[in-house]
This record gives C-alpha cells, structure tokens and sequence, in this order.
C-alpha cells in the first residue's frame, strides 16, 4: 500500500480533496472493524473447534476464519500507521513508517487470497452436492477437504511469492538526521515484477475467482427459491387432501367422493417423490447450510467488487498508479476497497450465528457455562 498523500503535485491532483475527506473518518471505521473482526474470528475458531471436524463445511469454514484472523493480524500494523498519520501526523517512528505499512501487509494479501479461495471452495461444494448430491456428499471426505484447502494455500502462497521477494528490510541514510535507519529497500526490478503479479493476481486469478462465486450464488439462490416454492405447494395440497371439517357428518351415498379424496392424496405423494428426487430430500438443515454458503459468498462478491474495479481500471487508464495524474483517484478506491476486505473478514459470524443452528447452540453453550 503505498502513501500516495506524502507526494502532492504542485497543483492539486485529481480526487486529492475527495481522499482528504475519506480519511478524516475512514481510519476509525478500519480501527473499529478490526477491533470486531479480531474478536469474531477467534470466536469463529473456538465454536469450530467444538463443534469438531464432523463435516467438510465445518472444516472449510474454520479454515476460513482462521485465515481471515491471520489476514486482519497481518494487517493491523498497516491500519495502526494509517490510524496514527491521520491523528497524530508529527508523531516520529523510529524506522521508516513502510516497515511497518508495506512488509505485513503483503504476507496478508496471501491468507486474504487464501480466504477467497475458500469461499470460492465453499460454493462450489454446495453447487455439486446440490446438482449431484449421491455422487458428490461421499466425495468430499474431511481428508480431501483438507487435502484441497492445503492446495488452495499453498497456490495463495506461490501467487504472491514474487513480490516477496522484491523487497527488504535494510538501513538506509535519513537525510533529515544524517543518520541511517531502517526502510523498505526495492529491488531494481520492482516494477516489473509487482507489475506482472497485479495482473495475475487481482486481474486474472480474481475475475475468474469472482465469476465462480457469482455463478455458485446464482445456482444456490436458484435451488432454494425452488425448495421454497415447493414447501408452499406442498402445504397447499396437504390441506387440499384434508379439507374442511364439514359442520355434519353424513354417510356418502356413492364412493366418488372417497375417490377424489384418494386421487387427490396420491396427487399429493406423487409430487412429493417426485420432489425427492429433483430435490434430493433436502432437509432443514441441508437448506441451512445452502443459506449459510451462499451468503458467504455473496459477502466475498459485494466485498470483491471495490478491488475488481480498481484493479481493472488500473489495467486499462496507466494514469492510475502511484506518482501517476490519476494517482489519488487509485487511492480513493484503493482506500474504499480495503474497507471492504476488512468487513468482508470480519463479518461471517453473523451469518454463522443467524443461518447456522448447530454453530448458535454451542456458541451460546459457551457464554452460558461461563455465567453458570
């Protein structure tokens, strides 16, 4: 991340003013996001662990969270530099302040990707067990679900290994004082590395990771509208085949209305089976994980977005990198984009706690031993 407001062009740059606003107030919300993300995922993580490793949803959703604790960690040296630029700006570090905004933050950027790849992972999952529920339930074991989540990472980790590797910790003179400190020192070919991965990374590799979460969203949005509409027909039909209660009770003359009384009941199981086997009998709780997934992943989608958008507007305006015309105008979304990583690894308790009930049962377990 770099500190494009140490640099202002003599005349006042595009979008300067609108990013001197933004930071008047966005720096707490990052403190106060973090703050909550730290507290939620650690919560996440102990109601996880146990609940215990009975299923490949729950072993992919604590990977999650502890990726996204390791990420919002990571991170928190680059919001505290922000945090204390905005409201102590003569305050003097004793190393440059990109020790501390640049060298964490990019190990983040590895458990954030991580933690895309995982929802990503989580929808896909749900789609195929949705689509193909006898042939895919059995297939994804905890032991392949592990084996995949491990592969995941270690494909975040190669990803990002070349800017890694572009840069060090080292002393160098401070003219101010006419002494050395310690700074973030860039090898000769920076450029065209961090170039390269930027349109692996937040380019190529994101679209296609974005396109899969949207496309998964839409499949399960799809599968549970269906469920939903079928839920009601059912109802409408049982109570069809039951019927008023009639004020009197007469003995039928013929067996017409027996008949379209069993006519009517067999209607009722015939849609019913039939129903199984478009549906798989998906049961309340399976319709809970869908709902839980999919939410997931929309969360990723709507918090994604910000960096798809700068990213490939960077791709295709060069005006609008570090130094460049544009450069405030990056910033701004480049600030916005953040804000919505944070969230976005800072929120899924509430989806956990409102669409998971074996997750609710035992976080409340937790507070309610404690109390006892």
């Amino acid at each position: 991340m770099t500190n494009l407001t140490d640099t202002p062009g003599e005349e006042l740059p595009l979008f300067y003013q609108e990013l001197q606003v933004l930071q008047l107030f966005l720096y707490d919300i990052w403190a106060c996001t973090l703050l909550f993300g730290l507290v939620s995922n650690t919560l996440n993580i102990t109601v996880f662990l146990k609940i215990g490793f009975k299923d490949n949803v729950t072993v992919s959703l604590l990977f999650l969270s502890i990726s996204d604790l390791i990420t919002l960690i990571l991170n928190t040296p680059t919001i505290v530099v922000w945090f204390t630029h905005q409201h102590f700006p003569n305050h003097e570090w004793p190393f440059h302040a990109s020790v501390l905004r640049t060298t964490f933050y990019w190990y983040g950027q590895i458990f954030y990707d991580f933690s895309s790849f995982t929802s990503v992972f989580l929808g896909l999952v749900r789609c195929a067990c949705v689509a193909r529920p006898l042939l895919f339930k059995s297939m994804f074991t905890i032991t392949r679900t592990l084996i995949i989540l491990g592969v995941l990472f270690l494909a975040a980790l190669s990803l990002r290994a070349p800017v890694l590797s572009i840069f060090r910790i080292d002393w160098v003179p401070k003219p101010q004082t006419n002494t050395t400190w310690l700074s973030i020192v860039y090898t000769p070919n920076f450029a065209q590395v961090f170039t390269a991965s930027d349109v692996i990374n937040r380019n190529i590799v994101s679209w296609v990771a974005y396109i899969i979460a949207v496309a998964c969203v839409i499949v399960l949005v799809t599968k549970l509208l269906a469920a939903s509409r079928f839920r009601q027909s059912l109802a409408s039909q049982t109570a069809m085949a039951h019927g008023p209660k009639n004020k009197k009770k007469t003995v039928p003359s013929s067996n017409d209305n027996s008949t379209s009384i069993r006519d009517t009941v067999k209607s009722v199981k015939e849609s019913n089976s039939q129903n199984e086997k478009t549906s798989n009998k998906l049961s309340a709780k399976d319709l809970q994980v869908i709902q839980s997934v999919t939410l997931i992943c929309a969360i990723f989608i709507f918090s994604q977005l910000p960096f798809q958008f700068n990213s490939t507007m960077r791709l295709v305006d060069p005006e609008m990198m570090p130094g460049r015309r544009k450069a405030y105008v990056y910033a701004y979304g480049s600030q916005i984009a953040f804000t919505f990583s944070y969230l976005n690894a800072s929120i899924n308790i509430l989806v956990h706690y409102n669409f998971n009930s074996r997750y609710r049962e035992t976080f409340l377990s937790l507070f309610s031993r404690k109390s006892a």
